[in-house]
């Protein structure tokens, strides 16, 4: 039903160092956007992505920096949802984005893991 990680991503206040220590300590190639707000970091078919600036300040104002979420791939989302239906869990609801449809979890399902499940079928 989930096929794949696909993102890791983390917050931080210093982009700068934080792409420093993928690139020095694991030898990791890191790709810097042109808006300098965040940075790729490839890790077999998954990545991590590490963002900084305006658009995380509440996350790492809130729980500080480290991972504000976790992206799973999925082949079929109505699936995923039926199945957390079955055991008794509210899945949420659907948004489009980019292309895809995203499903939100709440974190207390997850361990406390801000968790993303999408399919590509936000097109259709």
């Amino acid at each position: 039903m989930l096929k794949r990680l696909d993102t890791l991503e983390i917050a931080t206040t210093d982009l700068a160092d934080a792409a420093s220590i993928y690139a020095k300590n694991f030898s990791f190639s890191v790709t810097k956007s042109a808006d300098g707000r965040n940075a790729i970091v490839k890790v077999g078919d998954a990545e991590i992505l590490l963002s900084a600036g305006d658009s995380v300040k509440a996350a790492i104002d809130a729980t500080g920096e480290g991972m504000i979420g976790l992206w799973l791939e999925a082949d079929d989302l109505d699936q995923v949802i039926a199945k957390l239906k079955r055991a008794g869990l509210d899945a949420g609801t659907i948004r489009k984005e980019s292309g895809r449809r995203v499903l939100t979890i709440d974190p207390k399902l997850a361990s406390q893991v801000p968790l993303f499940i999408f399919d590509r079928k936000g097109s259709r």
